[in-house]
């Protein structure tokens, strides 16, 4: 009998984290950002201002999550993201179901066209310094897969760093891709220097809005990018 990997990894994950609800508390969270330009990881996604609805469920430390992209002036670009990840401490979990094939792509197409990223994330506790590590494990053919029809395991390595001036919070990062891959690039490389600042923007005395600047840097693409966001 042949069995989905994707689909197989995903439920399981989700029987756990629903195992989990009997004993720990509950919560849903809903959100969106408004960005002046979707750039992940060094690599523009569209050229355009861009909508991005978050939903997530947790429970202890599972959390479950979708994430979408939706383009304001390109109806063909569309993202939808599912996750599942488990945080103890300040190690974080993660699997990741990328689908960003576009808005005329079928969404049930999985090894073509949506990308499993498995992910592994550590904070330290006594200072803002975080480090993730993700590789694409499964699915993305025929872009995964070399030309002797080996999977080249496209991963993506960085760090960050957070600390805050008079109300401002700064987080510079790093990004690099340690080999050729199907995503990033032929080798060795550096995809991204981000230098990001954060603040809350009061509007009334009892209501604020996140909104976020940052200015990257993609060595890999020779390319540098100015996006502005807001979190509501």
């Amino acid at each position: 009998m042949k069995i989905d990997f994707l689909k197989t990894s995903v439920v399981a994950i989700a029987t756990m984290t629903m195992t989990a609800t009997t004993t720990e508390a509950q919560e849903m969270s809903v959100g969106a950002d408004l960005v002046s330009r979707y750039v992940w990881r060094g690599m523009d996604q569209g050229s355009a201002a861009s909508f991005q609805p978050t939903l997530a469920f947790s429970a202890g430390g599972f959390t479950l999550g979708a994430w979408g992209s939706m383009s304001i002036s390109n109806v063909e670009c569309k993202e939808v993201d599912l996750s599942a990840s488990y945080a103890l401490g300040g190690l974080t979990l993660s699997l990741t179901d990328y689908f960003w094939a576009g808005e005329s792509a079928s969404y049930g197409h999985y090894r073509d066209d949506h990308y499993l990223e498995a992910g592994i994330g550590y904070t330290f506790e006594k200072i803002p310094l975080s480090f993730s590590w993700n590789t694409m494990i499964w699915g993305g053919k025929p872009y995964e897969v070399d030309e002797d029809d080996k999977r080249m395991f496209s991963t993506y390595i960085s760090a960050g760093y957070e600390f805050d001036i008079e109300g401002v919070t700064f987080a510079p990062s790093i990004g690099i891709t340690p080999w050729k891959g199907g995503i990033y690039s032929d080798g060795f490389d550096v995809m991204d220097i981000t230098f990001g600042a954060s603040k809350e923007l009061k509007i009334t005395e009892s209501f604020s809005l996140p909104i976020y600047t940052q200015l990257i840097f993609s060595p890999a693409n020779d390319k540098a990018y100015m996006v502005f966001g807001i979190t509501f």
